[in-house]
């Protein structure tokens, strides 16, 4: 490879000095083509990619990488300034400008390579083990102590599992019923006391009004934890600091209020762990061959009419398995990569005999599954992979942000290039990208569901950090401005540091083109970012610099603006003259409360988001020229009380054709549907996530009934003209939409054309009397959720089914249609006078396929009047449904005839007598129903938990059943009898061998 390098290297000099002749030639205004410029970089970037393959041990290797990486950097300025150049000289000449998108080329030419929760996703998860581990754990924390605090540990090597099973316990519902206050802290390496505080106030749910002064931070933790019991997890704990210097005192504190409070760590050292006074450390183990096997075959999707799944291929996947000894993240990321590859014992052997299994030179801590996945990748998806990396620890990748950033970074390519439509599909692109990291598991998502928002492993992380090393750097905790440690940083991200830095220290990587702020900087009056001119994306969050604002448009190269959490309040009057500036998102700038008249001559403007910033921020009229906008967030519709003063009204919507994510707020301001007909929102035939919101506080201060009506006529107008493109994904009402009927569009047979919706929530309906009846025969919905909707009384048969009939008093379906065809998720709640549900279960001579909702998986009713769930929802022939959770359901008195739910939880359920034939239920939680007489037909229970303070004898039917486990929480007299081992009491229970009893004082 070294003597390649050098036979390239005056061919790879060569193209440089032409790029060099073409720029002068183009700037002296003699003919150049820009195409073979583009062209000539192409061609280094081919030898490039295969150089990258051979860069990790061989140092010559590393040398040219990096000097070709420059020089292509170098060339797309030089492309970029060249574009301005001519564009000068056209308009000079007085023609117009030309349709090719200044910076839509050039952003593309560059082919080198929330704060994270307790949240986390079922497919990291296999096995007895953890189940054991979880319920060992929880019960340890749930335990009614008579300390003021401890500290357990969970210990071991990073991707172990350590995170997952602190989740999961954290998650676990008698868990979260036990403390009232519940905190999830990540922590890194080194961190800022300042921030960790406030961070702690937040989760929490304290307030810390922005204060800096750490004395203050500590009182107001110390009274947000005294609230009562809590527990508080730190993850990822490297040092003793954060729990010794910042964290023990308040903690300490506050537990001297009350009893029973917790601090579970996760840590991969053990001696950390000593040093915190963790009562019991629990070592974390890599996984059994039967687990690793199991958790392999999750990360696999599944093939239809396929009998055996993979067990063709257990021995050469256990051979592969066998290589990273159990460890669960390895064998999530080489799942991930197995995913993608045909079935077949060939395909699967290359994997086993890739040379990345014996690849030199990376650090001892990187498992070489993650660099077999990588190298798997495609060029531009690993520039996206590495990317990702420069999201410090402990803040989510979202979707909607690193996207424009990828293709501001223009790692973004379509399959043809030569299309007049080139870039007209950049965003799907990179979305499809990033669905395809989720799937190879390089980055995990916080929701199954929506995958709009992910996380990335440490250990991954590092592996990222350290293939990127090179050219990114990631400031973070007690580091400084890392200058001198690489001499041309390409993108810069800061995260938390122990002190704020000053603006100036920024100014030295003057070759910057991503720079990433997350947290506080000192800017001076004559700070500028004048020496940052080479910068394409720039994301500031959480510190003051709106006397930056003036120097913005000295960024020539700028594509990706990102204010977030500023105290900007205002952008440059001079705007347009960011000629490659794309995506602009202001979001919870509070002080922004206009956009400047100029933003419409940004013609090329991809994204707007304004969401969660000023309640009234104002559009300029014109607005409608931004015909290349692809998302536009948090466009708010003002109620025009001056008869016209330049801003823009709904109306200027219609023209945007290109949007794909639209959100709308205000729309209670508008006056006519007219004004909701001419946004055009049908015909945006791109458009997959739309966002409709009403503010409902006006209309339910109104005392004059006539006016209210009128205004309830108008909504119901104004949202009818909203009729949905048939391209819909996600549509989601909120707010407080106040008409008494939902549209049109949403009954039959309109629904019909909606043929890719797939989420749809509405949240406070409070005037709406009935469910539409068309949500049924959307044929790819699959979560439906319907939250705060007190008029709804009744539900009708017409709900879960299309042309329904009485038929002998038997509800049929006519014709082929199905009812919820592909609904996984179904949530109703605070429907808080809903009685009454018609679902009648079909005749005997109907299949299993005409039921409806035959795909049904989770099942969540809450707080509604229901005596009984429908015979048409529980039926025996109901085989995909696997958790039910009913949380107060004032009137329910029986649950049964669920043969495939595996989960329920029911919480608050006064009037619940009988809950039988569940035949495969494997685990109850049953909180506060006091009236359970009869639980029977449960022959599969495995775990079996019961919460209720007042408690004093326990119920017959637990002489019954036969879980496996058996966790109680009861008055404190009979949690004294069952102590005993000898009273009748305790007979009723002796048959359950492993259990857990807890008392609980009565609130």
């Amino acid at each position: 490879m070294a003597a390649i390098l050098d036979a390239m290297g005056p061919y790879v000099m060569q193209l440089i000095a032409d790029m060099a002749t073409e720029e002068v030639k183009m700037l002296l205004g003699i003919s150049g083509d820009i195409e073979k410029l583009e062209n000539n970089m192409e061609s280094i970037k081919c030898f490039l990619a295969d150089a990258e393959r051979k860069r990790i041990n061989e140092k010559r290797v590393q040398r040219w990488v990096q000097m070709l990486k420059n020089a292509i950097y170098d060339a797309t300025d030089i492309l970029d300034l060249c574009q301005i150049e001519a564009d000068k000289q056209r308009e000079s000449k007085g023609s117009s400008m030309v349709e090719k998108a200044p910076g839509s080329h050039p952003e593309q030419r560059m082919s080198t390579s929330e704060k994270m929760t307790s949240e986390f996703v079922e497919s990291a998860i296999v096995g007895e083990k953890i189940e054991r581990e979880t319920r060992e754990l929880a019960q340890m924390l749930t335990i009614n102590g008579h300390h003021d605090i401890k500290v357990v540990a969970i210990v071991g090597p990073g991707g172990m599992g350590k995170t997952t099973l602190a989740q999961k316990i954290f998650n676990e519902t008698t868990v979260q019923g036990h403390f009232k206050v519940k905190i999830w802290l990540s922590i890194t390496q080194h961190f800022d006391e300042v921030e960790l505080l406030r961070t702690a106030i937040e989760h929490a749910g304290g307030v810390h009004c922005g204060v800096q002064d750490k004395t203050l931070l500590l009182r107001r933790l110390t009274n947000t934890l005294s609230v009562g019991r809590f527990l508080l997890v730190l993850d990822d704990v490297w040092s003793n600091v954060s729990w010794s210097n910042v964290l023990s005192v308040p903690v300490i504190n506050a537990s001297k209020n009350q009893q029973g409070n917790w601090v579970l760590i996760t840590t991969r050292l053990e001696d950390l762990a000593l040093r915190t006074g963790a009562s019991y450390q629990h070592h974390v183990s890599p996984l059994n061959e039967d687990d690793a096997w199991s958790l392999l075959n999750k990360q696999l999707p599944p093939t239809p009419g396929q009998v055996h799944g993979t067990d063709h291929l257990k021995v050469v996947g256990m051979k592969i398995i066998s290589k990273y000894g159990g460890l669960p993240l390895a064998i999530k990321v080489m799942g991930g990569l197995l995913s993608t590859k045909p079935r077949s014992e060939g395909d699967w052997e290359a994997v086993l005999k890739h040379h990345a299994w014996s690849v030199a030179g990376l650090p001892k801590e990187l498992d070489n599954a993650i660099y077999l996945s990588y190298e798997d990748l495609s060029p531009q998806l690993k520039q996206c992979f590495l990317y990702c990396s420069l999201f410090p620890k402990g803040t989510t990748i979202y979707q909607r942000e690193v996207v424009p950033m990828w293709i501001s970074e223009g790692f973004i390519h379509p399959p043809d290039r030569s299309s007049s439509s080139y870039d007209d599909w950049l965003e799907e692109i990179a979305e499809g990208y990033y669905q395809e990291l989720i799937t190879r598991n390089l980055i995990e998502p916080k929701s199954a569901l929506t995958r709009y928002s992910c996380t990335m492993h440490d250990v991954v992380r590092s592996f990222a950090e350290f293939m990127s090393k090179e050219e990114s750097l990631v400031v973070q905790d007690q580091q400084d401005d890392g200058g001198s440690k690489i001499s041309h940083v390409r993108h810069l991200s800061i995260g938390s540091t122990k002190s704020a830095l000053e603006w100036d220290i920024l100014q030295k990587h003057k070759s910057v083109r991503t720079l990433i702020i997350n947290k506080r900087i000192n800017v001076q009056p004559s700070d500028s970012f004048g020496r940052l001119s080479t910068l394409r994306v720039l994301f500031i969050r959480g510190t003051d610099c709106d006397r930056l604002v003036e120097s913005l448009c000295q960024l020539r190269h700028l594509r990706y603006l990102h204010f977030q959490d500023t105290n900007i309040s205002r952008l440059p009057g001079d705007i347009h003259r960011m000629k490659f500036l794309q995506h602009i998102v202001v979001n919870r700038c509070p002080q922004l409360d206009h956009l400047p008249s100029c933003i419409t001559q940004l013609l090329h403007l991809r994204t707007l988001n304004m969401y969660l910033s000023h309640d009234n921020v104002l559009i300029p009229k014109g607005f409608g020229q931004l015909k290349n906008l692809r998302t536009l967030y948090g466009f708010r519709v003002h109620l025009d009380k001056n008869g016209g003063t330049g801003w823009c009204s709904l109306e200027e919507i219609g023209p945007l054709s290109q949007l794909r994510k639209l959100s709308l707020h205000g729309l209670e301001n508008v006056s006519a549907s007219s004004s909701a007909g001419m946004a055009m929102i049908s015909s945006k035939e791109h458009l997959d996530y739309l966002e409709l919101n009403w503010t409902s506080s006006g209309f339910m201060g109104l005392s004059d009934e006539t006016n209210k009506q009128q205004q309830q006529r108008v909504v119901e107008e104004v949202i009818e003209k909203l009729s949905l493109p048939s391209s819909i994904r996600h549509l989601y009402i909120k707010g407080g939409y106040f008409g008494s009927r939902l549209p049109n569009w949403m009954m039959a047979p309109a629904t019909c054309g909606f043929k890719s919706l797939r989420i749809l929530r509405m949240d406070k309906l409070h005037y709406c009397t009935q469910l539409p009846d068309g949500l049924c025969q959307l044929p790819s919905l699959e979560t439906l959720a319907i939250n705060d909707a007190p008029a709804i009384k009744s539900v009708g048969p017409e709900f879960q089914s299309p042309s329904s009939l009485a038929v002998g008093g038997v509800i049929v379906t006519t014709g082929s249609v199905v009812g919820f065809l592909n609904l996984a998720t179904l949530r109703l709640a605070g429907l808080c006078e809903w009685e009454e549900w018609e679902w009648e279960e079909q005749g005997e001579d109907a299949t299993v396929d005409a039921m409806a909702m035959p795909a049904l998986k989770e099942l969540i009713i809450e707080s509604c009047k229901l005596t009984c769930l429908p015979p048409g929802l529980a039926s025996r022939r109901r085989h995909a449904l696997r958790e039910v959770r009913l949380y107060r359901l004032s009137n329910l008195t029986y649950i049964e005839n669920f043969p495939s739910v595996v989960d329920l939880r029911v919480l608050d359920c006064p009037e619940l007598r009988r809950i039988s034939d569940i035949s495969k239920l494997q685990k109850i939680i049953i909180l506060h129903c006091r009236n359970l007489e009869v639980l029977e037909g449960v022959s599969s229970l495995d775990s079996m938990e019961m919460y209720d303070a007042t408690m004093e004898t326990l119920p017959e039917y637990v002489t019954t059943v036969r879980p496996r486990y058996l966790k109680l929480t009861c008055s404190k007299e009979l949690y004294e009898s069952l102590l005993t081992g000898s009273s009748s009491e305790y007979d009723k229970i002796s048959h359950i061998k492993s259990r857990t009893i807890s008392a609980e004082d009565e609130d």
